[in-house]
């Protein structure tokens, strides 16, 4: 099975967003799974996903880009907050990080991107002057275009996945480890999502996030997605890993 990445869906420089392609994965596996990502997925080539006794890896030529397999997701779902709530925490996520966002052009959270292009998904807590001590939850709004759905009625589920993604990762900035953390890089390194429902076009969607624990480098948080009457839609788990 051949899997493209579209150069739009980008999360570093020239690498496909890590949501994104483990979404796209997740598609063609079809159930609930976990996919790590191995090395930088390439954008604008053609990658192979093959399937290895109980896992699936995708290729670029003879280089192991991602390893999937099927999972459950057994973190209890992060809290709902309102929409209105979570608008708060996606305007302070954005007053944070914008002046010194590390990756501005990332197709789910970068600032540069404008509307109908990335989803400019900026993540943050309710109160920028909280408890540096606590793991704060934070939160932001989606409301997915036509753009997104293949049907005109429903949202691809890659597109979910995305969603999935960097909110998870600001979390980190969030909780009880955030002094250590403060100006540093991390990068995705796991991803898992169970989706209950994906998203109606122009449905009004909450993800919410929350700060799990820290491993050496490894950094774990919990992150769900509900709707706006309180409908949970997915729920997942990160590894993200800290660049030194």
């Amino acid at each position: 099975m051949e899997i493209f990445i579209n150069k739009r869906f980008n999360g570093p420089p020239n690498t496909g967003n890590g949501g994104y392609v483990a979404g796209l994965i997740a598609k063609e596996i079809g159930k609930c799974c976990e996919v790590k990502l191995v090395a930088p997925p390439p954008l604008e080539k053609k990658l192979l996903l093959k399937k290895s006794n109980e896992n699936y890896e995708l290729y670029d030529g003879e280089t192991l880009v991602c390893i999937a397999n099927t999972t459950t997701v057994d973190n209890d779902p992060c809290e709902f907050v309102s929409f209105s709530d979570a608008l708060l925490g996606s305007k302070n996520g954005l007053s944070k990080f914008e002046p010194i966002h590390a990756l501005p052009d990332c197709f789910v959270c970068g600032p540069n991107r404008k509307e109908g292009d990335g989803l400019r998904l900026f993540t943050g807590p309710q109160d920028l002057d909280s408890n540096p001590s606590e793991d704060d939850l934070v939160s932001t709004t989606w409301v997915p275009d036509k753009g997104l759905s293949s049907d005109g009625k429903h949202i691809n589920s890659e597109y979910l996945w995305s969603a999935m993604d960097c909110p998870s990762g600001w979390s980190a900035h969030f909780g009880r480890h955030r002094n250590e953390l403060e100006g540093q890089l991390v990068v995705l390194g796991k991803l898992a999502v169970e989706i209950i429902r994906v998203p109606k076009v122009e449905e009004k969607c909450i993800i919410t996030a929350k700060y799990s624990d820290k491993s050496g480098r490894k950094i774990l948080t919990n992150i769900s997605m509900y709707s706006a009457e309180q409908e949970l839609l997915a729920n997942g788990n990160a590894t993200w890993i800290l660049i030194t």
